[in-house]
């Protein structure tokens, strides 16, 4: 019996060059900003870089699906006795809260994360002071895009 190669079927795949992607503000009170690279409307799944500076912590904030970090660059912690660096992975349980911090360096912390579902940012008693998930990023990414002059991307085809 003869063996092929061949497969029998199409790889289904989104190259996302890095060429044209631009950072979008995010969390005013971090200096973060976010790079989106796909959201998907069927999911709510967000596939995003975001970058914060040196010495900074992200907003409180509380997420009902699970949310996977891989450490680009830089260092974070949330105080439990553990740093995330380049090359590191946390793995955010559903129903987490917390607000992670960037050490002290000489450049942002970069991470790449999945999240599953929104964030929703709360002040220190619990209470919801706002939100994002898809739809919100895909309106700041949109409203961001036209106020720098450059075309935005489809970012929801899969």
């Amino acid at each position: 019996m003869a063996t092929s190669t061949e497969t029998a079927y199409d790889a289904f795949a989104s190259y996302i060059p890095d060429e044209g992607n631009v950072w979008v503000p995010w969390d005013e009170a971090s200096g973060s900003e976010i790079k989106l690279v796909k959201l998907n409307p069927s999911t709510g799944e967000m596939i995003v870089f975001i970058k914060t500076p040196p010495g900074r912590t992200l907003t409180k904030h509380f997420h009902p699906g699970t949310v996977i970090v891989y450490v680009v660059q830089g260092q974070w912690t949330y105080n439990e006795g553990w740093v995330a660096g380049p090359g590191d992975s946390v793995v955010e349980a559903a129903g987490s809260t917390h607000a992670p911090s960037m050490l002290d360096g000489d450049e942002p912390t970069i991470i790449f994360a999945v999240i599953q579902g929104s964030l929703e940012f709360v002040d220190d008693a619990g209470n919801r002071v706002g939100y994002d998930n898809w739809q919100t990023l895909l309106q700041r990414y949109n409203d961001h895009c036209v106020s720098i002059g450059v075309a935005p991307r489809d970012l929801t085809t899969w």
